[in-house]
């Protein structure tokens, strides 16, 4: 077991960093670079991680080219992706440049065999596996790179063949012309009726999973997220994550995986929060510290299905729709004597209350907070309570409770002593 925050699973040269989520487990499938000193691309297989909290990652599995058909000593083991379908498993690796195979299993850890003998599609590379939310889930693979043209083709209902001959897709706009020849690394997802296809830290936007695409922006700044950033999005309870890897060192091909929470703004663009990297790049996601000067609402760790993250990049983020029965936890909570609370709540609407609650939406009581408008021109208000003491790391649930006209906003919240 390994226990890391950013890098997420420290000095394991962990790269082509994919998220898939299954059962509500977390499964990392990546590269591995070999050695902190290596000169060259030297990888020799993939593996598989697990996690079910963010923070502790299992080494699950090893995946060997002798397992497939390339070679046994292949040091090609490129980037890979991962997908479900009818109770089966499907890993898809590439094979350098020279094509890309897929191996099946009945877990997600494996172990995979090889499903084909044979690549499913050739030449090119950096598989991403789709699966769109139509009548039929229909599946596909996108790969390739922007020396030919990034290619999609539907996959059939085996996931191990293609049900069309691959078409390029086209990329608009300055983000896309200025980005190498090279430019590989796609990861495609979907929000609400948009597809979303990115690169490095750069994406593009279409209507149509085919394209074509429009330049729509970059996801943000610092945190080596730049055009070498290899990375994937992924969702899980109620919240959007964004990983990718990056160079230890200039010259030298070893890398490492980090994370951070993602947003996606009312207006359609993606935030990858590297401000929270910035004061909380150690920490990483998935835990908090009392001491913190503001935890913010949207790095929530799971929520109540109502509630909905609403704002754009330049105003901040907030919870909306909060109501009666509405829960937002914060998992591994690290206190030090802390005995107050302050949190800051918009829009309120009718009356309510806010339960501090310790372990579960019905656990210990740790204070609580009456809520209703005071008619303040502002539109954030702050309010106060005292807490029982907490010593150590402990999962905490904000409660709401109302009458029916209850509802409000919620922005963030801090400790104090």
């Amino acid at each position: 077991m390994i226990f890391s925050q950013n890098p997420i699973t420290n000095a394991k040269g962990v790269s082509d960093p994919h998220i898939r989520v299954f059962n509500d487990t977390i499964y990392l499938y990546s590269g591995h670079d070999s050695s902190p000193n290596d000169k060259l691309w030297d990888m020799k297989d993939w593996r598989v991680f697990s996690s079910t909290n963010l923070l502790d990652w299992k080494l699950e599995q090893t995946i060997s080219p002798k397992d497939n058909y390339m070679d046994n000593n292949s040091i090609d083991c490129w980037a890979s992706d991962a997908s479900a379908r009818n109770g089966k498993y499907y890993f898809y690796f590439s094979d350098k440049k020279r094509g890309i195979g897929v191996m099946s299993s009945n877990s997600p850890t494996g172990p995979f065999k090889d499903a084909l003998g044979k690549p499913l599609v050739a030449p090119m590379h950096d598989p991403t596996i789709f699966i769109d939310d139509d009548k039929n889930k229909t599946p596909y693979i996108i790969y390739g790179d922007k020396s030919d043209s990034y290619y999609i083709a539907e996959l059939n209902e085996d996931m191990i063949s293609t049900a069309e001959t691959p078409k390029p897709i086209a990329v608009n706009g300055n983000l896309w012309d200025k980005a190498p020849k090279w430019m590989d690394k796609n990861y495609v997802f979907k929000h609400n009726d948009t597809y979303y296809l990115s690169w490095g830290r750069d994406y593009a936007i279409s209507k149509n999973i085919y394209g074509p695409y429009e330049s729509a922006g970059s996801f943000g700044t610092g945190h080596k997220l730049d055009e070498f950033a290899h990375g994937s999005f992924f969702y899980w309870k109620g919240q959007y994550y964004h990983v990718w890897c990056y160079y230890l060192k200039n010259g030298l091909k070893f890398r490492e995986t980090i994370i951070t929470y993602c947003h996606v703004g009312d207006d359609g663009k993606i935030v990858s929060d590297t401000a929270f990297l910035d004061k909380h790049f150690k920490n990483g996601v998935g835990q908090y510290d009392a001491s913190w000067e503001v935890i913010e609402a949207e790095w929530f760790y799971e929520k109540s299905s109502e509630i909905e993250k609403k704002g754009i990049q330049k105003e901040g983020f907030k919870l909306t729709n909060v109501q009666n029965k509405s829960w937002v936890k914060f998992a591994n909570i690290n206190f030090n004597q802390q005995s107050k609370i302050e949190v800051s709540l918009k829009n309120i609407q009718g009356k309510g209350k806010l339960e501090i609650r310790e372990g579960s939406i019905s656990g210990k009581i740790l204070g609580s907070i009456s809520v209703k408008s005071l008619n303040l021109k502002e539109e954030s208000q702050k309010f106060i309570a005292t807490i029982k003491e907490v010593v150590g790391k402990k999962d905490i649930y904000l409660v709401f409770k109302g009458n029916r006209k209850f509802k409000t906003e919620f922005d963030s919240f801090s400790f104090h002593k």
